[in-house]
């Protein structure tokens, strides 16, 4: 069976690749400048982070702008729309007693 290269696959791809360049870079950097060795690291790290943070909200924008459910979306609670119903239904039958 063929995998399809969807945009998701090629982004994620991209994102690993990234990845993998600037720790090889910052290995390579460390050895011939080790008096940067330690701002390298501490730059890979907020990197490391900073990338899936960016592309998880990336996603999640995505979601808001077109409805669709991603791996971003907020899961539906099974009963959360007829309990939220049913209590706006009460407050409204509350506010009409005297």
């Amino acid at each position: 069976m063929e995998k399809k290269w969807t945009p998701k696959r090629i982004c994620a791809l991209m994102i690993v690749i990234l990845l993998v360049m600037m720790y090889v870079g910052t290995l390579v950097v460390a050895i011939v400048w080790p008096e940067n060795a330690s701002k390298l690291f501490a730059l890979c790290l907020f990197v490391t982070v900073a990338v899936p943070i960016c592309a998880y909200l990336g996603i999640w924008l995505y979601t808001q702008a077109t409805g669709k459910k991603t791996i971003a979306s907020v899961p539906e609670i099974p009963g959360e729309k007829e309990a939220k119903e049913a209590s706006e239904n009460a407050s409204d039958n509350d506010s009409d007693t005297p």
